[in-house]
């Protein structure tokens, strides 16, 4: 049998002026990563990620910071234009003090230049994602993201890869 007070589960859990604080930090660190991605500011866009950030490819090998933003240069290249982006937060789940649960839509709509360099297609994309965010001594960072299902429109049609 397992015993616990009340007061040990409440000190395990954020109180509702810290959540309520939590929330502005995670809003505005959105918002600042969408404005970062429409003006394709690199240093404000990497300032969103954590030093520590690990991330892992299609094959399971590690990206590194550095290459993280090489690669979002990279898909900027071929962006002319930012025409329309956001970021919903739809719920914050606080699972304990160590690590949170965001879940957000995006939809981004922009022109993206195809292969050929001079041609625009106007591409939209929308995505739901389940993120785990975490506290570490420079504050609350994004860790990963699993995404959990969007659409893509090229010209206005659906598009499936």
């Amino acid at each position: 049998m397992v015993v616990a007070s009340c007061r040990q589960q409440t000190q395990q859990e954020f109180s509702e002026p810290e959540k309520e604080e939590i929330r502005e930090i995670i809003r505005k660190k959105v918002r600042d990563g969408v404005i970062a991605t429409r003006n394709k500011d690199i240093d404000t866009y990497m300032e969103q990620l954590p030093e520590d950030l690990v991330i892992y490819d299609e094959k399971g090998e590690v990206i590194s910071r550095k290459q993280q933003r090489q690669y979002a240069l990279e898909a900027w290249e071929i962006i002319d234009s930012t025409l329309y982006i956001d970021v919903t937060i739809d719920s914050i789940q606080f699972s304990g003090r160590d690590s949170i649960f965001v879940f957000n839509s995006q939809r981004w709509e922009r022109l993206m230049f195809r292969r050929d360099g001079v041609t625009l297609d106007t591409v939209l994309t929308t995505q739901r994602h389940k993120e785990t965010w975490k506290k570490n001594e420079k504050g609350w960072f994004g860790y990963t993201i699993l995404e959990l299902g969007g659409q893509v429109y090229i010209n206005g049609k659906p598009y499936s890869p």
